[in-house]
């Protein structure tokens, strides 16, 4: 034996009945057909047929009877807005450009010292892949250097440079 049926009843389906002629939206329509069928027949049998949850049919059927048609409508998720505004953004591209922090400090930046900096100046957490989506809004690329010995001499490789090719 069956739940008793509290949210489908005879003026519902007669709601449901006049707004299946007039919708064209196939999910739409599919939505008010299983409540429909609901009223008639066991819920968990319908939500089987139309491969839903029988929790899912009640939900529609709640939200059917609360806002209507719009109530079955499939509504826009969005996305996280960004959690740093656009003049912060051009801050960080200069940051990056320049190869200094917010001190004037020479820096070779990372994802990891770039949050860090961020957090410091801007008091924004922000973690690596929304950093990385940012720079890449910003046309910039992460890239590694060339290892580079730290008692290395420019001039010096310049000239072995010069000197290499004369042979």
């Amino acid at each position: 034996m069956g739940r008793t049926k509290t949210l489908i009843n005879s003026d519902l389906i007669e709601l449901v009945e006049s707004d299946l002629s007039e919708i064209k939206d196939s999910d739409t329509v599919i939505k008010l057909k299983a409540i429909k069928a609901a009223y008639s027949h066991n819920e968990s049998e319908v939500a089987s047929i139309f491969d839903i949850a029988r929790s899912t049919l009640e939900r529609w059927a709640a939200n059917y009877k609360k806002f209507g048609v719009d109530g079955l409508k499939n509504k826009s998720k969005g996305h996280n807005p960004s959690k740093l505004s656009q003049e912060e953004k051009e801050v960080i591209k200069e940051w990056i450009l320049s190869g200094k922090d917010s001190n004037g400090h020479q820096v070779h930046w990372t994802l990891k010292r770039l949050i860090k900096e961020i957090l410091m100046v801007f008091n924004k957490e922000i973690t690596k892949t929304p950093l990385w989506l940012t720079l890449t809004s910003l046309n910039l690329s992460v890239k590694k250097p060339r290892p580079k010995h730290y008692k290395s001499d420019e001039a010096k490789q310049s000239e072995f440079k010069k000197n290499s090719r004369k042979a």
